[in-house]
């Protein structure tokens, strides 16, 4: 595997960024799902983080809170797509969202967004009672690179012993074997190109690092997995990603948790946020799945 300096890797995920992109949103589009919009500053171990908090003035469940966390293979931030998939939720389910938007690889490199995902989550508990939250029923949502982040965190939050449980996790299409090499998993037809998720794995984390299971989560250990709340995992048929997380599901039913998993077939990776075919299921799916906790 060639080997790259941070300076040369910056310059390559910047190029990445500009040509690799998301699906354009309109303002109109946006004001849909009109919703009151606060950007809050959390201060994270390593500095500040970025938080964008949405909320209606009346809704079913406004006592309960998801914190997202977005996608973007790790290298990319919080997109137009993220808000729009934010403020859908606020008016699906009636709750409150806290997009999270962590520092990104690779000027941020691992463990910064892992560290920083857990200090957020943990402020936001701490915090709940500023926004009227019962945090009793804080759930974690992560799509993508934010699905791994979501279980990372949670598996943090076991780990550290903080008395602090999610009501529920719900994630999708997560990348939990940064380790083994894109080219020899399972090719579904619609996934990342190998030679760019192996970039991408490099980008957020050494080689020498990627099968720790703070970030290839498929690697832990059953003991570190046993406690985890009802968890959802929703995956692509057409992804490549869909192989691993599928097996971290089982292998978390296997720890004794409750786990609900789902295959969306025909659907490709990021289906859901970029709204791509089948990507009502897939919200019909998410959205009937926190809210059957609440």
């Amino acid at each position: 595997m060639e080997t790259f300096t941070r300076e040369e890797m910056m310059k390559m995920a910047a190029d990445t960024r500009k040509n690799v992109t998301s699906s354009e949103v309109s303002d109109a589009e946006l004001m849909q799902y009109p919703v009151h919009m606060e950007e809050i500053t959390v201060p994270v171990r390593g500095g500040e983080t970025k938080v964008y908090y949405s909320y209606l003035e009346k809704g079913k469940h406004l006592d309960a809170l998801i914190v997202n966390f977005h996608g973007g293979g790790f290298i990319k931030a919080r997109t137009r797509s993220d808000e729009l998939f934010c403020r859908e939720l606020n008016h699906l389910i009636g709750c409150k969202v806290m997009d999270v938007d962590y520092h990104i690889a690779p000027e941020y490199p691992y463990p910064f967004a892992v560290e920083e995902c857990l200090d957020t989550v943990n402020w936001i508990f701490e915090h709940s009672g500023d926004y009227q939250v019962d945090p009793g029923k804080i759930m974690l949502l992560g799509h993508s690179a934010g699905g791994n982040l979501a279980i990372v965190t949670q598996m943090q939050l076991l780990a550290g012993g903080f008395g602090r449980q999610p009501l529920c996790l719900a994630v999708e299409y997560p990348p939990l074997d940064l380790y083994t090499d894109p080219e020899e998993k399972p090719a579904r037809g619609q996934g990342i190109p190998p030679e760019r998720a192996r970039l991408y794995n490099l980008y957020y984390c050494e080689r020498e690092r990627q099968r720790e299971p703070y970030v290839s989560p498929v690697y832990a250990e059953e003991e570190k997995l046993r406690g985890f709340p009802p968890t959802l995992i929703l995956t692509a048929g057409k992804d490549d990603l869909c192989t691993e997380a599928e097996e971290f599901a089982l292998k978390l039913a296997r720890c004794g948790n409750e786990v609900t998993l789902k295959r969306v077939e025909g659907a490709g990776h990021a289906f859901t946020v970029y709204r791509k075919e089948k990507h009502r299921e897939g919200m019909e799916t998410i959205v009937g799945y926190l809210k059957k906790f609440l």
